[in-house]
């Protein structure tokens, strides 16, 4: 298998809303994972003999599907996406071998030999989604650049703006080549 840092990744944003997702583990990572999928709208199952609060609670209110028992190759059937969030390296690998013979892509946490996609760290701006991977080599310094680009980023209002902006360029009749340099200049002053 080639190393995963040096292969040159397709990135991707998967629409998850009503899909099946399975997560495998139900510790602390496993939680923050399965909260993002949620907020993706996905259909989440976790399977885990034990699980945290947090997820038990979620499993309780109806919000997840919570297997109480180990992972079964059986359990990738159907699903669209695999998360690996364990701490143990044989479940690790059955989780992979699982989506490998189901073709279906596996994020495994701090695991980057055993998956196929990479999650990454996210800076939401909505309807901006920007994902920054390290191809899980370093995911601490991913979530340092995504807190960087958070604090670069201008404001919310800035989308508005840029908006108003546009609609003032199609009635000037302005050329699409030359709104990019104006639009830089314009966020950058609503900045100062």
């Amino acid at each position: 298998m080639a190393d995963p840092v040096e292969e040159s990744l397709y990135p991707v944003f998967l629409k998850l809303r009503d899909r099946a997702v399975l997560v495998v583990g139900a510790g602390e990572v496993a939680e923050r994972k399965v909260t993002s999928l949620i907020e993706a709208g996905a259909r989440v199952r976790v399977v885990a003999p034990r699980a945290t609060a947090r997820l038990r609670q979620l499993a309780q209110e109806g919000t997840i599907e919570w297997a109480e028992r180990a992972f079964e190759a059986a359990d990738a059937t159907g699903a669209w996406l695999l998360v690996a969030a364990t701490a143990d390296g044989d479940v690790q690998r059955q989780v992979a071998a699982a989506g490998l013979a189901s073709r279906t892509f596996v994020v495994s946490v701090d695991d980057p030999q055993h998956a196929s996609a990479y999650s990454g760290a996210v800076v939401r701006r909505p309807p901006f989604t920007i994902a920054i991977s390290s191809s899980g080599a370093t995911p601490a310094l991913t979530r340092l650049v995504r807190e960087v680009i958070e604090q670069v980023l201008p404001g919310d209002d800035w989308i508005e703006h840029a908006k108003r902006l546009r609609a003032t360029w199609i009635a000037e009749k302005k050329p699409m080549g030359s709104r990019f340099a104006d639009l830089v200049r314009e966020l950058a002053a609503k900045r100062a």
